[in-house]
């Protein structure tokens, strides 16, 4: 079927993995319609996106951010999450992040705080737009220049790191690898000559006296001077090679849907990444397409866990999706405790390979993680309900009633072993403030395998 009715696990596999959950609205408005035409609505984001102003120039456009800006910025981009109209922007705007992972250091090393927020404000107004853009914006990003050394490539001593990350972590992968350490070399001298401007943190300038003129042999591509421009031709020749729209389409497909079983894209592409990369060569690297392809294809709508279909979320989306279903707001600092102890603090991935993906989210210290917040939020809304939350106390539901639980946190249905989990701890409890009973049934859910796994 073309486009498929929707049923309610579908909305809650869709939303859930693309959209930091879904709503108990979204459950009611989105049963029983098209699927496509669910995806067509993820899909329609503005040009430029709408969002906080007052927080986006602050934290986007102001150099000289005061220590402590990473603090505000993580609690802004969380709480954009949890309430932005456009969920499917701020969550490939997370996947760039992830994929070009650059992390904030504390003064006065570098990449600064501002330089950090920048780079997302740039990912976030390319996010569904073109890859090659978004490639060739990060080459010449002063985040980037500074957190792979771009800022010190100059002849005659060209500086490799961002060539070599380049290649192997942004556009070619190495599986198989089809770039050699010459490629790399050559590369590098192509990119010379950028720096970001001293005094300004944010701005970026080429400097003619510190680029190699000299011919480059990369990627089997002859580039000839060209100065500022020649980190285009770099760009192009990655982008030229067969191994590119699959090496993307792989990590598209890694982190909304499942981890792909594969050891060479090109020649054993799963066929959910052979999709993806076909359109990403059809429509010259339009990310929107390609993310539409995906979203509707049955390996991504169907996720059997027979087949590892189902994907694990990441620490940040479970916190924004407990927010988002229990009417929390996201910018509370109480909120990075738990996180750090996942290990996903936002604008500080923990190396330029990124985050975990898949089962690296699964181990004892980030189960213990789980529990922190889910502790966290129970106790807030047991406590001090208004502190937290937005909603009031009668708009969750009875402690009871299970079915209203799992539809509130967007889940198709609880297993047998978390719904009997939560009945025993309700009779157990039974004579207890019906508030302290719904954070119990808060902190189980949240622990629940089902919350994590979709």
């Amino acid at each position: 079927m073309a486009n498929p009715t929707m049923t309610r696990e579908d909305v809650c596999r869709l939303l859930g993995r693309v959209a930091f959950g879904a709503t108990a609205k979204d459950i009611d408005e989105w049963t029983g319609k098209p699927y496509a035409d669910l995806v067509d609505r993820l899909l329609a984001v503005p040009t430029a996106p709408a969002g906080p102003d007052e927080a986006g120039r602050l934290l986007g456009a102001t150099p000289g951010l005061a220590v402590g800006a990473d603090f505000t910025a993580r609690l802004w981009w969380m709480e954009r999450m949890r309430s932005t109209p456009f969920p499917l922007l701020e969550r490939m705007t997370l996947f760039w992040h992830g994929h070009f992972a650059t992390a904030i250091k504390p003064p006065p090393l570098v990449p600064t705080a501002a330089q950090v927020v920048q780079q997302v404000e740039t990912l976030r107004t390319n996010a569904t737009g073109n890859f090659r853009t978004i490639v060739r914006l990060m080459t010449i990003d002063a985040a980037m220049l500074m957190w792979l050394n771009g800022n010190e490539n100059r002849v005659p001593n060209p500086n490799e790191n961002y060539a070599r990350e380049l290649f192997e972590l942004f556009t070619l992968g190495k599986r198989p690898q089809v770039y050699t350490e010459k490629d790399i070399r050559e590369a590098a001298r192509a990119l010379t000559g950028w720096f970001v401007v001293p005094g300004s943190e944010l701005a970026v300038a080429f400097d003619a006296g510190r680029h190699d003129t000299g011919n480059k042999q990369v990627l089997g591509r002859t580039i000839v001077n060209k100065g500022a421009q020649e980190f285009l031709d770099v760009v192009d020749a990655a982008l030229a090679q067969p191994v590119a729209p699959l090496f993307l389409a792989y990590k598209l497909v890694q982190e909304f849907a499942y981890v792909p079983r594969t050891r060479n894209v090109l020649t054993a592409p799963d066929p959910l990444v052979k999709k993806v990369a076909a359109t990403l060569v059809s429509s010259d690297w339009d990310v929107a397409k390609a993310m539409r392809t995906l979203m509707l294809a049955d390996e991504f709508r169907l996720g059997s866990a027979l087949k590892g279909q189902q994907r694990v979320r990441q620490p940040v989306e479970q916190v924004v999706a407990a927010c988002k279903a229990l009417g929390v707001y996201a910018d509370n600092g109480a909120l990075l405790e738990p996180l750090t102890r996942m290990g996903q603090l936002l604008l500080t991935p923990p190396n330029v390979g990124g985050w975990p993906v898949g089962g690296g989210w699964l181990s004892p210290v980030t189960q213990l993680g789980r529990y922190d917040l889910a502790f966290l939020l129970s106790d807030g809304l047991s406590l001090n309900p208004g502190h937290l939350r937005e909603m009031a106390l009668h708009d969750y539901p009875d402690p009871d009633d299970l079915a209203g639980w799992t539809k509130l946190f967007g889940l198709p249905a609880l297993s047998a072993t978390t719904a009997n989990a939560i009945r025993a701890f309700l009779a157990k409890r039974k004579s207890d403030p019906a508030n302290e009973r719904q954070a119990g049934v808060v902190a189980l859910i949240l622990s629940s395998p089902e919350w994590v796994v979709m």
